[in-house]
């Protein structure tokens, strides 16, 4: 190999060598306005998952009381089936749990077929009660009765607000039907 040709490709390698290192040295950060940039559009990602997370909380607390006055109300069904009345209390019921959570405590609510609390009329209508520990929560009730000759009916109810206290629900006898208490819930 010539002495030419090895100084042509040393100084090819000199040449690409200075042209690297004379780039600017800037170019390899970011700058403030990119950095400002993805700050910004992380905090409207936050702004926006925020509150959605915050729901997921609350329908997880009311999946959890749906489900413990769902229970309940099977409960209050065997009951029936076993003795032809329904369980005044939830000690009656034998629930095996605690009558309350970090969220919730339950309850049963005795009336009568008009929603009125008294006279209890245990062999035909009876309310589960979830009542909300905390301010932000609505109350959530199982309705059970036996509105018609021939089966045991359950509605689920939930309150409008969290101020609203738990009432013993009703029967529509003409439709045979069961009723969420009339002041303040609503069938779920």
């Amino acid at each position: 190999m010539a002495f030419n040709t090895l100084e042509y490709i040393f100084s090819l390698w000199l040449r690409d060598r200075q042209f690297r290192k004379a780039k600017n040295p800037s170019a390899l950060g970011f700058t403030l306005i990119e950095l400002l940039v993805v700050i910004i559009i992380i905090g409207i990602l936050a702004a926006i998952a925020l509150p959605s997370f915050l729901n997921q909380a609350n329908k997880a607390r009311f999946a959890e009381a749906k489900a413990y006055i769902g229970t309940m109300s099977r409960l209050q069904q065997a009951y029936y089936l076993e003795r032809k009345t329904f369980a005044g209390s939830i000690s009656q019921l034998s629930l095996g749990a605690n009558t309350s959570s970090s969220n919730f405590t339950y309850s049963v609510i005795t009336g009568d077929v008009s929603g009125n609390t008294s006279p209890a009329q245990l062999d035909q209508i009876v309310t589960n009660v979830a009542t909300p520990l905390s301010p932000n929560l609505n109350s959530f009730l199982g309705v059970v009765g036996i509105p018609g000759v021939v089966r045991i009916d359950t509605v689920f109810c939930i309150s409008n607000s969290p101020s609203i206290s738990p009432a013993p629900g009703s029967m529509d006898i003409p439709n045979q039907t069961m009723l969420c208490p009339t002041v303040g819930f609503t069938a779920q």
